[in-house]
């Protein structure tokens, strides 16, 4: 889009128009985000998103009202058929580099989210519906290209089917979560609906290492945050420390098998993830075969 074509898009939603916009850059590596750009205008700070996916429609389904775990939209324009979103800016850091700190604040965030959603079948069909999610994850079981996946992909599928569900961040991995003074904000709302009730925390956790170059998570902090998890939303729904460490370990255990999914699917020669997941998944499937736990 042009600079013309874009300031007339904000002057759409912002009367007074801007003052300055830029590209947004990531925090991880600096390059640019597309689609996405920051916005100063009469003295505030705004971020303007062309919306992807399910993401506009996630935010008029499910936080018309304003909600502290996510950014709230102020405006919204179609330009060349695309929906053009003028969001919150919220300043802060991501959870790829994580401290107890950034946890406390993004498990609380995610545990009141998820209350306040709970089982909440008026909502079932926006964004992305469980039957959709569902027959996603039933693909992948084609492409695990093991017996001993296979077996436990089934019952992670199984469990997909009957647990409780709730609003669930489909891609909440730790750069989709921003915290800046104790409050964690949510963002990046391309695939969320009402889903069962580990997804969001199972990918949060999963793919943090304690020396990892893009997420790095310890062992004790993945654990602190399972335990806080479960006290803060597990627990307080009915849901038992047993059926929920045996939910959340299958949970965790699908997230590793959606690397080795896509190397068998698209193509392992050149996916530098494939080797380290698919060895991850075999030893998580191994612990499971032994009636173990993931954490």
């Amino acid at each position: 889009m042009t600079d013309e074509a874009l300031r007339a898009l904000i002057g759409r939603m912002l009367p007074a128009g801007a003052d300055s916009i830029s590209p947004r850059l990531r925090e991880e590596d600096g390059s640019v985000y597309e689609g996405v750009w920051e916005v100063a205008a009469g003295g505030a700070r705004y971020i303007l998103k062309r919306a992807k996916e399910k993401e506009a429609e996630v935010y008029r389904a499910f936080f018309k009202t304003p909600r502290p775990y996510v950014p709230a939209v102020y405006a919204s324009a179609q330009q060349d058929g695309a929906e053009y979103l003028l969001m919150e800016y919220v300043s802060g850091e991501n959870l790829q580099r994580c401290t107890r700190a950034k946890l406390d604040a993004a498990v609380d965030a995610l545990a009141q989210m998820q209350a306040d959603f709970w089982q909440n079948s008026s909502l079932a069909e926006a964004g992305l519906c469980f039957a959709e999610s569902f027959a996603q994850r039933k693909k992948r079981r084609n492409f695990l290209g093991s017996a001993l996946l296979e077996k436990h992909y089934d019952a992670y599928l199984a469990l997909y089917e009957r647990l409780p569900r709730t609003l669930c961040h489909d891609d909440l991995l730790p750069f989709n979560v921003i915290v800046s003074a104790g409050r964690a904000v949510l963002i990046d709302w391309e695939a969320g609906g009402i889903l069962p009730y580990p997804a969001s925390f199972a990918r949060l956790v999963a793919h943090g290492r304690a020396h990892g170059e893009l997420f790095r998570m310890t062992p004790a902090q993945r654990a602190y945050a399972a335990e806080r998890y479960f006290g803060a939303f597990a627990a307080r729904h009915g849901i038992a420390r047993a059926d929920h460490a045996y939910a959340l370990s299958y949970f965790l255990f699908s997230e590793l098998c959606e690397w080795v999914f896509i190397g068998n699917r698209y193509g392992k020669e050149d996916n530098a993830y494939y080797p380290r997941y698919l060895r991850a998944a075999l030893k998580a499937a191994r612990v499971l075969e032994g009636g173990g736990l993931l954490i």
